[in-house]
């Protein structure tokens, strides 16, 4: 995993002050399993919720029990911006 972030965004709305809030989740590595980015969504909802560090996603990548993670989160509601086949720079990133 090169970059892994997320951030709280509105998406505006055609009424003006109608934005719907939603979580911006960006994950950049190079490669991912099937329904890995599911699981890292749901995982990474459920620690922030529970009030979390910092680094408990880190240390749940260390655990080798998988049953330390969320179950994966619907796939209604995520959606792919981009795939990119370059070197990562992070210039390139939708959240700073």
């Amino acid at each position: 995993m090169y970059h892994a972030r997320a951030a709280e965004a509105t998406i505006p709305q055609p009424h003006p002050g109608a934005g719907r809030t939603v979580m911006c989740v960006e994950l950049v590595a190079n490669r991912f399993l099937r329904r890995m980015v599911r699981v890292l969504v749901a995982t990474s909802i459920r620690e922030a919720a529970a009030g979390a560090e910092d680094d408990a996603l880190l240390k749940l990548m260390d655990a080798t029990c998988r049953r330390a993670t969320a179950p994966p989160a619907p796939p209604e509601g995520l959606c792919m911006v981009n795939v990119g086949y370059a070197e990562f720079d992070p210039r390139n990133c939708i959240i700073p």
